[in-house]
Order: C-alpha cells, then sequence, then structure tokens
C-alpha cells in the first residue's frame, strides 16, 4: 500500500512541476518589440475605480505625441487581463508604463503621478534616445 500511495505522490508532483514549467515564459511576450525599435507599453486596468489616474497618463501619452511626432516609439496598450505579459513585466500596479529598447527596460512610471512628471521622464527619455541616435 504504502509503495502506490508513493508512487502517485510521486507521479502527480512530477505532473504539477511540467505544469509550472509549461507556464512560466522566458521569451518577451510583446509580439511589437524588436531591437530596432523602442516600445511603451502602457498596463491599464480597465476596472480601475481611480480612472483619473490613467487618464492623466494618457494626456501625457497625447501630450508627448504631438511635442514629438516624429520620435514617439510605438505605444503598446497591455489590458490588465492579458496576465502573462503582467507576469512577465513583473506589474504591481496600475497604471504602468514601461519604456523597451529590445528586451531592455529604459524605464517604468508606476501608479499615481502628476502629467508633469510623466511628461519630463518620457521626454528626457526621448532625448536621450535622439543623442544616442536610438530614435
Amino acid at each position: 500500500m504504502n509503495k502506490w500511495l508513493y508512487l502517485i505522490c510521486t507521479v502527480a508532483l512530477l505532473f504539477l512541476t511540467s505544469c509550472i514549467a509549461a507556464s512560466t515564459s522566458a521569451s518577451n511576450p510583446i509580439e511589437e518589440a524588436d531591437d530596432d525599435t523602442p516600445v511603451a507599453l502602457l498596463f491599464s486596468d480597465a476596472d480601475n475605480p481611480e480612472k483619473e489616474q490613467e487618464t492623466i497618463y494618457y494626456d501625457a501619452l497625447i501630450e508627448l505625441s504631438s511635442n514629438h511626432p516624429d520620435e514617439m516609439p510605438q505605444l503598446v496598450i497591455v489590458d490588465s487581463s492579458e496576465q502573462d505579459k503582467i507576469q512577465y513585466f513583473d506589474i504591481d500596479q496600475f497604471p504602468t508604463i514601461l519604456c523597451l529598447d529590445g528586451d531592455d527596460v529604459s524605464l517604468r512610471i508606476e501608479g499615481t503621478n502628476k502629467k508633469e512628471e510623466i511628461l519630463m521622464l518620457l521626454s528626457n527619455l526621448l532625448e536621450l534616445n535622439l543623442k544616442l541616435g536610438q530614435v
């Protein structure tokens, strides 16, 4: 009887371990990201009761786009239901903006911020990329 119990526990453990390995991915889940084009990810939660904070992020991105139309990175909006992307980038709060340069995160802005702060951080990153010839 003990042999059967041991065998069942071992098989169950191996099965569960293989499920965990299959659910975690080491590759970037953002299909738009490549090595040549910077990408800005906006992690958004449509069910967030504090919608004004997301509005501030959107307003900052719109203003940045109007001020720097040619230098704007590609924008990808990631909904809170896309758990694989949220887990891959370790997103804890909404809204969050990540700026990717290939697989590298060059800027991370999370949670409650003023529009001016978001604009300043994004503008500084764009100016740095322009100086380095990346955009």
